[in-house]
């Protein structure tokens, strides 16, 4: 069993914080690709899984302005009492702005272990958390349960990026000059509004028995959601959904029947979700969509088989079953009208 407890049950808006440690689940390079769900003040401030839920990566953001060894160790609570819970997490995670540089034996680190850390400053935080454990959890041995091995288990992770920089490392796109810093700082507004919006239900003192029951409280988002947010963002047009034909796609079908038309797009839309949401095509699916981004940004007068033929000519190798020729002409009208809406 495990109860949800010092849940947020306002609507407040979801802190920077909160989004960047969201974004920087997603971006891990050891587990990155793993992940699926991530939970929002459900287990803690932001919790991933993969898709079963056999794996969670739990995550206890603090945005203090400053970090005494005190304020470090009460911080560290929520996830000791995951630790200690029957919930097993494969990584155990402090985000938080930088330290004094002194207080850590490495300084030049900015993701480490509890051994980084020098022992002055760590008398003071193990003081404060047992302090909490006692107050909280009413334990007052002098050694908590798996405390030292807590410890040394807990990784610390200081903010040292733009928000920018977030929303780049998760969109696999080689080129991250492609758009402005001012676009990317407004995805992540975007994703922390939508964070925000997952607080609205009451789950304080609710109770589940699987890891997995959480999803009943829809206080979730999907890597899925988030890449297809993302990937429609920055070709200016709700790719997977997209109720309409290019204008520009027109000239290639209209002497089709009305509905050779519509059966048509349907595959085409078929074929460019199959590539994005497979995870051995999801790849080729950016490298495509960056290179149509850019090549429409530098030539904006050229038509979709002016774009087409720079991509047959390019070094760029696509190998997709999906992505046929017309399914490309298709994405190459969808881009060039969602970035001309975008001007």
């Amino acid at each position: 069993m495990y109860t949800f407890k010092n849940t947020e049950i306002n609507n407040k808006k979801a802190s920077d914080f909160e989004t960047k440690s969201l974004l920087y689940l997603l971006s891990m390079k050891k587990h990155g690709n793993e992940i699926e769900y991530i939970t929002v003040d459900c287990f803690n401030d932001v919790t991933a899984s993969n898709e079963d839920f056999t794996k969670l990566w739990d995550v206890q953001s603090k945005n203090h302005k400053s970090l005494p060894p005190s304020k470090i160790g009460e911080s560290l609570f929520t996830l000791y009492d995951n630790y200690i819970s029957h919930i097993h997490f494969v990584e155990y995670i402090l985000f938080i702005p930088k330290l004094e540089r002194t207080y850590l034996i490495d300084d030049t680190l900015n993701i480490y272990k509890y051994n980084n850390i020098n022992e002055k400053q760590k008398k003071g935080i193990e003081k404060k958390l047992k302090a909490e454990i006692v107050r909280v959890l009413k334990d007052n041995a002098e050694t908590p349960l798996l405390f030292q091995d807590f410890l040394n288990n807990v990784i610390f992770v200081e903010d040292n990026q733009y928000i920018s920089t977030y929303i780049k490392k998760v969109v696999q796109f080689k080129n991250k000059r492609i758009f402005s810093n001012k676009f990317y700082e407004s995805i992540f507004e975007e994703i922390r509004n939508k964070q925000s919006v997952l607080k609205n239900s009451y789950i304080e003192n609710k109770t589940i028995t699987h890891p997995k029951d959480v999803l009943a409280f829809n206080r979730h988002i999907t890597k899925k959601e988030i890449n297809t947010f993302l990937i429609n963002r920055f070709v200016g047009v709700d790719i997977f959904s997209n109720k309409g034909i290019p204008v520009e796609f027109l000239q290639l079908i209209s002497h089709n029947d009305k509905e050779t038309i519509k059966d048509l797009i349907q595959e085409y839309n078929e074929n460019l979700s199959r590539a994005f949401f497979n995870k051995n095509d999801g790849g080729n699916f950016w490298k495509l969509s960056e290179f149509i981004i850019l090549a429409i940004k530098k030539n904006p007068k050229n038509d979709m088989f002016m774009i087409y033929d720079i991509f047959l000519e390019s070094s760029i190798k696509i190998k997709s079953t999906y992505l046929t020729k017309n399914t490309i002409l298709y994405m190459i009208a969808l881009v060039m009208e969602g970035l001309d809406n975008d001007n």
